[in-house]
């Protein structure tokens, strides 16, 4: 992002299902805000950076099994703005 300081970025973070919901969507929101918090503390304007937590509400891969469950706690980066 220091190469290209026109680019925006929206931080997603999801979770599996395990567990209450609301606890879930909370814990999907603090891992969005710390990686935000990481790269601008590295430099990057937060004003560059929006995120949004979806709990376990969008699933990649199954929730019936720990090994597929693990593929759905996640962060994803999308640009937003090039």
């Amino acid at each position: 992002m220091k190469e290209y300081p026109s680019l925006e970025i929206k931080i997603s973070g999801h979770t599996d299902n395990q567990g209450d919901p609301a606890l879930n969507l909370k814990l999907s929101q603090d891992r969005v805000n710390e990686v935000k918090k990481y790269l601008s503390s590295h430099g990057i304007n937060s004003g560059r950076i929006t995120t949004e937590g979806f709990g376990g509400s969008k699933p990649i891969a199954s929730n019936d099994q720990e090994e597929t469950r693990a593929k759905n706690r996640r962060v994803e980066f999308t640009i937003t703005k090039k």
